[in-house]
């Protein structure tokens, strides 16, 4: 029997729930934003209501809440009774994507210091909860307490995207976000979360192990790549002699592959951390995509969940990694449940690299 969808407006109320649809497609990721597309005849009772800035919340999964954005109609030859609506969207985390980071008046940048999760949540508190400008309060969204995750910090941004920066400083220090649903408060509810070590060599929790002959893996897809990788990055303004450039990373010879970060401050701590961070987004590419039988061995949000660390093994390769689930696509439909999992790094899309060469 397939989940029911449920149909809410921006206010969290209820307003419609479909149980026969053709296709549901959730897309959820640790560290960027997540996506979802519904397929649906488009005679079906309650189509509607699948109209933009609606919500759609999968059962009473309340981390499985997506925003609607985008719908087309599919009209066939065959005539009306199958003509299909497509419905498309992000998770509750594109949220945070309608808005930037704006500095205060008279401040080049909005910077501030702490753990990284106390970081990332005063991004989202300044500039989503409870900003200068109320017009830029966005309704319903509440900060969930502080747990103190990650390190001691700095990071500093003006005018960049907000979802965008999350997404770097979450990849920089292995943390993930959330926005998830609290339907008896009518919230949304932001949070830094972090990913259990389930790998074959601890001993705290039980391990999980992908591996074909486990007959837990359907299909699978490595991929290993250092196009795009760069191991040693110079951290300076360009065309400025002036400035000072500071080199991070020791590769050398044969291997080592350059790249330059334009940075137009001339303080050694700034320079070293863009360093970092550049050299963390060029890094290499290892990727295992799988598709998981969701209910052989290991059932999935029960014995292991998107952030944790698993261990996957590929006998015919050699390849033995210890890696984070960053991405996971769950595709309902009336044949029931298909799991793909994306562990280590996701393979760049187009628009990524794009992005990329634009910054």
């Amino acid at each position: 029997m397939q989940q029911s969808i449920r149909i809410l407006d921006k206010n969290i109320n209820l307003i419609a729930e479909i149980d026969n649809y053709e296709e549901l497609q959730i897309i959820k990721k640790f560290h960027k934003v997540g996506e979802f597309s519904l397929k649906i005849n488009a005679n079906k009772n309650h189509v509607d209501k699948l109209v933009k800035n609606n919500i759609i919340l999968l059962g009473k999964n309340y981390n499985k809440v997506c925003l609607i954005l985008h719908r087309e109609f599919m009209y066939t030859e065959t005539g009306e009774k199958s003509d299909i609506l497509s419905v498309k969207g992000v998770d509750l985390k594109g949220l945070l994507n309608r808005r930037l980071i704006i500095p205060d008046t008279g401040e080049a940048f909005e910077s501030h210091e702490g753990t990284q999760e106390e970081i990332i949540k005063a991004f989202v508190n300044n500039n989503c909860v409870d900003p200068s400008n109320s017009k830029r309060v966005i309704d319903n969204l509440i900060i969930s307490e502080n747990k103190n995750l990650g390190s001691a910090d700095m990071w500093r941004s003006s005018y960049e995207n907000l979802s965008d920066k999350i997404q770097e400083i979450s990849e920089f220090c292995g943390l993930g976000w959330e926005v998830v649903l609290d339907a008896n408060k009518k919230k949304f509810i932001f949070d830094v979360i972090t990913g259990k070590d389930l790998t074959i060599n601890q001993t705290e929790n039980p391990p999980i192990i992908f591996r074909s002959d486990f007959n837990n893996i359907r299909a699978r897809h490595f991929t290993e790549s250092i196009i795009n990788s760069k191991n040693v990055v110079y951290a300076g303004a360009r065309e400025d002699a002036t400035k000072l450039v500071i080199s991070t990373g020791e590769v050398e010879g044969f291997e080592r592959n350059e790249v330059f970060a334009d940075v137009s401050e001339n303080t050694i701590s700034i320079l070293q951390k863009e360093g970092e961070i550049k050299l963390k987004e060029y890094e290499e590419l290892k990727s295992f995509e799988l598709e998981i039988d969701p209910k052989n061995t290991f059932m999935y949000e029960k014995d292991y969940k998107l952030g944790d660390i698993v261990t996957v093994q590929d006998r015919k390769l050699k390849v033995t990694m210890d890696t984070r689930i960053v991405e996971v696509q769950e595709s309902y439909s009336k044949n029931g449940i298909k799991l793909k999992i994306t562990f280590g790094s996701s393979i760049p899309t187009l628009f990524s690299k794009i992005k990329r060469m634009v910054k």
